[in-house]
C-alpha cells in the first residue's frame, strides 16, 4: 500500500487533549465561506481564537494535495459536535459550495483514507467515511465535495489494495 506523506508542523495545543478510545468513522469537511487554501497553521490559529485548544481537525488537505497534520490521531477532535469522541476529522481547504476540489486533493484524500482505514481496521465505505452533513444539519463539506465522496471511497479502496 502506498503511504501518504504527512507534513507535521508539531502544533502546540493549549491545555490537555483527551484520548479517543473508539475510532469507527472518518468525517470530511471543507473551509466554507471562502474558497481559500487554508493551512493547518492558519486553522489552528482560527480555532485558538475561538477559545479552543487548537485545530479541531486531525488532517488538512491543501489545494495542491499536501496533507498537513492537525490534532494527533489518538485525540478527540473538535470538528463534528457530539460526534468527536469516535471520529477522525479531515478538512479539505476550499469552499466546495462554489468551487471544485482539486484532483490533487481527491487523490491525497483517497490515499489518506486508505492509510487511516487500514490503521484503524475500518471498512472503506460510505458507512465509515462520511460528510459532516451526514451527522448534523450543515452544508459542510459543500455539494461539490460531497458529490465526490463515492469516487474518493473507490480510489481509497484502490490505494488500500496496492
Amino acid at each position: 500500500m502506498e503511504i501518504v506523506n504527512v507534513k507535521d508542523y508539531h502544533l502546540h495545543f493549549n491545555g490537555g487533549l483527551s484520548d479517543r478510545d473508539t475510532t469507527d468513522m472518518i468525517v470530511l469537511h471543507h473551509t466554507g465561506g471562502a474558497d481559500i487554501d487554508a493551512s493547518a497553521k492558519e486553522i489552528d490559529q482560527w480555532h485558538k481564537n475561538n477559545g479552543w485548544a487548537g485545530i479541531g481537525y486531525h488532517y488538512v488537505i491543501r489545494k495542491d494535495g499536501t496533507v498537513e497534520k492537525g490534532r494527533p490521531d489518538w485525540t478527540v477532535g473538535a470538528h463534528a459536535y457530539g460526534e468527536n469522541w469516535h471520529t477522525i476529522g479531515i478538512h479539505l481547504s476550499g469552499d466546495f459550495s462554489v468551487a471544485e476540489p482539486t484532483d490533487a486533493q481527491i487523490e491525497s484524500t483517497a490515499m489518506l483514507l486508505a492509510n487511516l482505514c487500514t490503521d484503524y481496521g475500518l471498512p472503506i465505505d460510505e458507512d465509515h467515511i462520511v460528510g459532516h452533513r451526514d451527522l448534523m444539519p450543515t452544508d459542510c463539506p459543500g455539494d461539490n465535495l460531497y458529490g465526490e465522496i463515492p469516487t474518493i471511497i473507490g480510489k481509497a479502496n484502490w490505494y488500500a489494495n496496492q
